[in-house]
């Protein structure tokens, strides 16, 4: 009995990191090859038009992240997000508003941006100066 109950568990845990990880909402850092050497380092990241909230996730930061946003029917759209893992780490900055996003440094707090028909929506997420393990971002589009 006990044995199938951890079979149970097991296929239980699978299915459900599959199933968290394989959302292409959900998305993280290229770091295939390692770590970059630089913290000049810049790599994008593409929001599939489909995704009105997800996470982004980033393994030992360093450098920055362009986070694109794809508003194709350019109607009113405000970007919010809400720093996760690591609150505060992240300096993020939306680029197609110009404004500071998530500085409060309280993980229930979201910061939105100001709403635009931009057909794109530019994040860019500034690592801090000592890396850390991980840390998250979520997103929500309205």
């Amino acid at each position: 009995m006990l044995l199938g109950f951890n079979l149970l568990i097991l296929c239980v845990m699978a299915v459900t990191g599959f199933v968290m990880y394989d959302d292409p909402c959900n998305v993280h850092n290229p770091w295939g090859t390692g770590i970059p050497a630089s913290s000049d380092f810049t790599f994008d990241v593409d929001i599939p038009s489909f995704c009105a909230n997800g996470t982004f996730t980033w393994n030992y930061p360093k450098g920055h992240a362009l986070i694109t946003f794809h508003n194709v029917d350019e109607k009113p759209t405000t970007l919010c997000v809400l720093q996760g893992l690591g609150i505060g780490m992240f300096t993020i900055t939306d680029m197609t508003n110009n404004k500071q996003l998530g500085q409060s440094g309280d993980q229930y707090t979201w910061s939105c941006s100001d709403a635009t028909t931009e057909p794109e929506i530019i994040l860019k997420v500034d690592a801090p100066e000592i890396m850390t393990y991980m840390g998250n971002v979520e997103y929500t589009i309205s």
